[in-house]
């Protein structure tokens, strides 16, 4: 007779979790890659719209002349 019980797999939820999200990645690597890039591309896409936003402000230097 053996001291430790093991719990039916239904009540460990982790091992289940985390080998759902893993095989999420690996079947669906395409997938993930796309959805990934396409995120990195909307934030840089973003970024250089502000970029050109402030590159497109004039500033005004008369406030030098005042010291």
């Amino acid at each position: 007779m053996t001291l430790i019980h093991s719990f039916p797999e239904k009540f460990n939820i982790y091992p289940r979790m985390k080998k759902k999200k893993h095989s999420k990645i690996v079947n669906d690597y395409d997938k993930q890659k796309e959805k990934h890039l396409t995120k990195l591309a909307t934030k840089m896409l973003e970024n250089d719209e502000k970029l050109s936003k402030l590159k497109g402000k004039n500033i005004n230097t008369d406030f030098l002349n005042l010291f």
